[in-house]
Order: C-alpha cells, then structure tokens, then sequence
C-alpha cells in the first residue's frame, strides 16, 4: 500500500495512492490511520483521488477513521471521490456521514 502525507499547519491530508480500497490493505490503512490521527490535532483529510474500487472493508477503514475524527470534536473530510466511490457512498447513505469534497 503507498500513501503520501502532507503535514501542514492548519490540515494534514493522507493521499491513498492505490487503485482499490478493499480487504487486501484495509487492516494496513487501518493501522496507519489510527497511528496517525492520535499524533495530529488539526483538520484531517483523506485523499482518494487515485482509488476507483472500494469494498465494505474499505468503508468500514473511513468510518473509523470518522469516528475518531468526532471524538476530538472534528469532521474527517473526504476529497477527490471517483464517481464509482461516490455511488457507493450514497446507496450506503454514508454521504450524510461524510464531509465530501471535490
């Protein structure tokens, strides 16, 4: 699985850089969310402009990921959906959990 983080004063985005997020890198990504999301304190984005498959592992990976992000009293924001991801999101209703942008 490769990812590029970009740390910056007011955000850090997480770039996936993979083309599925499914059960083959879920317990990976898992992993390094929570790593990264209990080090940080400032807005929190991930970046999925490369991925167009995702499985429920994968969503259930952004939920977590969501869920930690409301514990410190902030929204996770998602960015650069495929329109496929989007889809899913939407018969799943999770485009009312997520902050989606563009």
């Amino acid at each position: 699985m490769k990812f590029e983080i970009d740390k910056q004063k007011d955000k850090t985005i997480f770039k996936l850089e993979s083309k599925s997020l499914d059960h083959d890198i879920a317990a990976q990504l898992k992993a390094e969310l929570i790593f990264l999301q209990k080090e940080i304190d400032n807005q929190f984005i991930i970046d999925l402009k490369d991925v167009t498959k995702c499985d429920s592992s994968g969503l259930s990976v952004l939920l977590l990921s969501e869920r930690m992000e409301r514990e410190k009293n902030k929204k996770l924001i998602i960015k650069n959906l495929n329109p496929n991801v989007l889809e899913l999101m939407k018969i799943a209703r999770l485009d009312r959990v997520f902050d989606i942008e563009k």
